[in-house]
């Protein structure tokens, strides 16, 4: 992570907090919003992962968390909404409707079976002593226009309506990884728009990577075949997400997990003299021992529940020149969970911040609508919306607010560079070696232009937008002096 970021980051997690500090002491009344805040700035980011139903949520949740926590074969268990969180013992609270939580202890794997009729449950959390959990919490949801209204139903009940709950902001969402086998739907981009959130915390995965175009047995490699195809589809929705990866969701899990063993890469490397043919009827014959003498059909089918056809055809060489712990490395690579996991744990992060310190705006704003504690609650709005450690939160709100009303405003691409600089010369849309006089003479006309866009239609969150991106090339300026 950017050093900037980090220390950002820190520095608006320790205002935040003074903020709700200073709520909690308007009354009683605001004793209960205040816990909820504070649970939410204080937590890991927490990441939901949407996407239709069998997309290979549950199976990420597993490679994120390195750990076989969320249940991948259980129908019942994968259709309700799933926090999981870093917290000792291990053990599963299922929240009713009605209010009322179950408590399961947990054993080594995930959660098999529902106390309660699956119309009753508002989610579910579980917790894990889990390293992974502590850099970032998750939420893993039934999915979005599946089979079943009452599926897409409880993902919104958590991710829409309870986003706009202040009672629940410590459940909320800071940022989402969206699953897809290939680009958005209407109705999926339509979801995405509803979570409040921007292309800055939004991510992309295209899943089941392995499978791509003719498959292990094609042409062209699968995976790299669905890089080119997520490269295309990130060009396209450049405007609803910050990028989109290639995931091997079984490649990912079972590297992350602990199913390669040496056993299991001794087997695989030993098919490593098949050549392609051979390879397609070890994997399809009754007894794949009269391909590889001494192998078993349980063995084989080990192997395919582990890396699938991909891994066996592409990843057998790895094995047998490597051992296990090359094919580990060779499978978190190929697979994408690498990669994603970097850019969860990296820059992402900070924008994730951001969205939850503007969260926490609107629920002041929502508090405040309580005449009873509305005095205390606006003098503590006045002095946190003081400080200059809000600047980069107030334009991330108007990013936010602008994308939500316009997303083809033309101060997008100005708003986004703001947010995301960390030098003056980087605000104008310049490289951070530019000459000062050159990054000055950028501010003077960007500002120049902020002004003549007073004179045109725009609506009341691109107003907003235009102000905040002067007073941004304005501070810009005066730290070039």
């Amino acid at each position: 992570m950017n050093p900037y970021h980090k220390q950002a980051i820190s520095d608006l997690t320790i205002l935040l907090r003074q903020a709700i500090d200073a709520l909690e002491q308007g009354g009683p009344e605001l004793v209960e919003p205040a816990k909820e805040l504070r649970e939410m700035v204080t937590r890991p980011p927490r990441v939901a992962i949407v996407g239709r139903l069998k997309s290979g949520k549950s199976t990420l949740v597993n490679a994120l968390t390195q750990h076989r926590i969320a249940a991948t074969d259980s129908l019942e268990c994968t259709l309700v909404v799933s926090m999981y969180l870093d917290g000792a013992p291990a053990r599963a609270e299922i929240i009713g409707l009605d209010g009322e939580s179950i408590r399961e202890p947990l054993g080594n794997g995930p959660l098999q079976k529902l106390p309660r009729p699956l119309d009753e449950i508002d989610y579910v959390r579980q917790y894990l002593p889990n390293v992974s959990l502590r850099q970032l919490s998750l939420i893993d949801t039934p999915g979005t226009a599946t089979l079943t209204v009452e599926n897409e139903e409880r993902t919104r009940r958590m991710l829409v309506d309870g986003g706009q709950d202040t009672r629940r902001a410590s459940s909320w969402a800071d940022c989402v990884v969206f699953l897809s086998d290939s680009a958005p739907r209407d109705d999926e981009r339509t979801f995405l728009s509803q979570l409040g959130m921007t292309p800055l915390t939004t991510v992309g995965v295209l899943s089941r990577a392995d499978s791509f175009g003719a498959g292990a047995f094609g042409q062209v490699d699968p995976i790299i075949f669905a890089g080119e195809h997520a490269y295309k589809i990130a060009e396209q929705l450049q405007s609803v997400v910050e990028t989109v990866l290639p995931l091997s969701g079984l490649l990912a899990e079972s590297a992350s997990v602990g199913r390669v063993t040496e056993t299991l890469a001794r087997n695989l490397g030993s098919l490593v003299m098949l050549d392609r043919d051979q390879v397609l009827d070890f994997i399809e014959v009754d007894d794949p021992g009269v391909i590889v003498r001494g192998f078993t059909p349980a063995m084989r089918d080990d192997l395919l529940d582990a890396v699938g056809e991909y891994g066996i055809m592409a990843g057998r060489g790895v094995a047998h020149q490597s051992g296990a712990t090359g094919l580990l490395k060779w499978m978190r690579e190929v697979s994408g969970i690498e990669a994603l996991t970097q850019l969860l744990t990296g820059d992402i992060v900070y924008f994730a911040i951001l969205q939850r310190a503007v969260r926490m705006l609107d629920a002041l704003e929502d508090i405040s609508n309580n005449y009873n504690v509305r005095n205390h609650v606006r003098w503590v709005q006045e002095v946190i919306l003081s400080q200059p450690g809000m600047h980069f939160v107030l334009l991330y709100r108007s990013y936010r607010n602008t994308y939500a009303s316009n997303p083809n405003s033309v101060l997008l691409p100005a708003l986004r560079r703001a947010i995301t600089a960390t030098n003056p010369a980087e605000v104008a849309g310049l490289t951070s070696s530019a000459d000062p006089g050159v990054v000055r003479a950028k501010h003077e006309e960007e500002l120049g232009k902020l002004q003549m866009l007073a004179m045109t239609p725009l609506s009341a969150a691109e107003d907003e937008a235009r102000e905040r991106l002067i007073v941004a090339h304005q501070h810009a300026l005066r730290s070039l002096r």
